[in-house]
């Protein structure tokens, strides 16, 4: 503050002058009606400009992330459409096994152990039950049911679904399933001891149920365990249940997988309809 008025008392005859320059201006501008309108104009023009150009940065850091979520999205589809071609001559389904329709989440649950996700398109749009979800950055859930205008997914972060994948540099097929546990991690499972994973493994779709293609993002490695080995710490602490569980995944790996998308920042979605899923569940259900 001493140095405020230190300022002030060097600079007195500066001070004053403005002082007396912004009385005087006042006073013309307040007694002459011309002088207050111009006046009055002109500050509009400044406070418009200055909001003018505030909303374009705004805007301009906005379209900034907009356009990078659309560059990541238009890999993901690029990167679909490269597949279809590059086995186009040794697939007879050809380019016609999936079609995708993008969609909106208009609501998201994360705390519960049977989290879904509600998008604002259903049945009208051709949208059906067991349809896979992806965004930019990989699998987001399957649809449960559907009404006329909106859709329900079973997320990734419930403990009921199970999807079919597999570690895209060894090629070994497992079972992704939620723990119910920490939103940003799923567990691989069926994968036996003797398989070569990695921590940093890309984990990926398997494409064996038609409800996602294969090779889609899902998340990477994040830890590898063996059953046995956890089935011998709950030895020591008599926990019978989950000894029971555990007894009949001996000889397989407990792997942790992180997932490339957050499931809590989701916003836009793709729809995956497969072509020929019915066809393949008659054959199934068949045998």
């Amino acid at each position: 503050m001493q140095q405020v008025i230190d300022f002030i008392i060097r600079k007195k005859d500066v001070v004053i002058y403005i002082v007396l320059l912004l009385f005087s201006l006042t006073m013309i501008v307040n007694s002459n009606y011309f002088h207050k309108s111009k006046t009055l104009i002109i500050f509009n023009n400044i406070t418009n400009y200055t909001f003018e150009k505030f909303t374009f940065f705004n805007e301009y850091f906005e379209l900034k992330k907009l356009n990078s979520d659309l560059f990541e999205e238009n890999l993901l589809l690029k990167s679909e459409i490269e597949k279809t071609i590059k086995y186009k001559n040794i697939d007879s389904l050809k380019t016609s096994k999936f079609k995708y329709k993008n969609a909106r989440i208009i609501s998201n649950s994360l705390s519960s152990f049977k989290n879904q996700i509600i998008i604002n398109k259903g049945s009208k749009e051709g949208l059906k039950k067991e349809m896979g979800v992806i965004n930019a950055n990989g699998v987001v859930g399957i649809i449960k049911r559907t009404s006329q205008n909106y859709s329900t997914i079973m997320s990734l972060l419930n403990t009921d679904i199970k999807i079919n994948a597999k570690v895209k540099r060894t090629n070994n097929f497992g079972t992704l399933e939620w723990n119910g546990e920490d939103i940003n991690f799923l567990s691989l499972n069926d994968i036996p001891e003797t398989a070569n994973i990695r921590v940093g493994d890309s984990i990926v779709t398997g494409g064996m149920s038609l409800i996602f293609p294969e090779g889609i993002n899902i998340g990477i490695v994040s830890k590898v365990n063996s059953y046995n080995l956890e089935k011998n710490k709950l030895n020591q602490t008599t926990k019978t249940n989950q000894n029971i569980k555990l007894k009949s995944r001996e000889n397989y790996l407990n792997i942790e997988v992180k997932l490339h998308s957050d499931m809590g920042k989701l916003n836009n979605v793709y729809i995956i309809e497969s072509m020929f899923i019915e066809e393949f569940n008659r054959i199934k259900e068949n045998g």
